[in-house]
């Protein structure tokens, strides 16, 4: 089993803390197994805390006017989420839910400004951290309204395939597992549309093979 700490040392928004820093903050979290299809937070909640991903898959999404969601992200181990907490004077405005089994580590909000006051390097990592994942999640929303089904997919597939994309025969392997409702929640489509896109890319020789729920990207879609 690798520690917290090889999982703080394998995080590059922790790569600016000090040695004694990262020792630091591996002793105040707390692991917490989450099981599949369990939330490890919820809208409304108080935003006390602070997340890093040890092991398994976790799904942020958020709620429509209308009750629909949309996923704003799929995180593997190694990231860190909630960090809106720092922003956030109240409640919570997204879900975040396990999406196979997980181990998750979570520290305290004043703990974690404590580290943050006391390393302005690091502080600055984190809003850079935060303003590029409200970008992100802008330019999702933006997605939805002006490009085509078949465009987000391709958008959304290259985006885990760099982040978490192994080496595989001909292209890469996802290493997230998505169903066909996964990736309609992620690019704001029903689970019909999404099929008949993949359907599409998979003729045009852009996915080689889609096998239990793992993704493989040819080299062609690939940049």
């Amino acid at each position: 089993m690798k520690t917290v700490l090889w999982y703080i040392n394998s995080s590059k928004i922790f790569s600016r803390l000090s040695e004694k820093e990262k020792t630091d903050l591996s002793s105040m979290l707390r692991t917490t197994n989450v099981k599949k299809g369990s939330m490890v937070y919820g809208i409304g909640e108080k935003a006390e805390t602070i997340y890093l991903l040890k092991e398994g898959s976790i799904k942020i999404s958020r709620l429509s006017g209308d009750g629909k969601e949309l996923t704003m992200d799929i995180l593997k181990s190694g990231d860190i989420f909630g960090e809106m907490a720092l922003s956030e004077e109240g409640k919570r405005e997204d879900i975040a839910e396990a999406i196979e089994d997980s181990a998750v580590c979570d520290v305290k909000k004043q703990d974690f400004e404590t580290l943050i006051r006391n390393n302005p390097i690091f502080s600055f990592s984190m809003i850079k951290f935060i303003g590029l994942r409200l970008k992100k999640i802008e330019n999702r929303f933006e997605d939805v309204i002006f490009k085509d089904v078949r465009t987000r997919v391709i958008a959304l597939l290259k985006d885990v395939a760099n982040r978490y994309g192994t080496p595989a025969h001909d292209g890469k392997a996802l290493e997230v597992k998505l169903s066909h409702q996964d990736i309609a929640n992620l690019v704001g489509a029903t689970r019909e549309t999404v099929t008949l896109a993949l359907d599409g890319l998979k003729k045009e020789g852009l996915i080689a093979d889609i096998k239990r729920k793992k993704i493989i990207i040819t080299k062609k879609l690939l940049p």
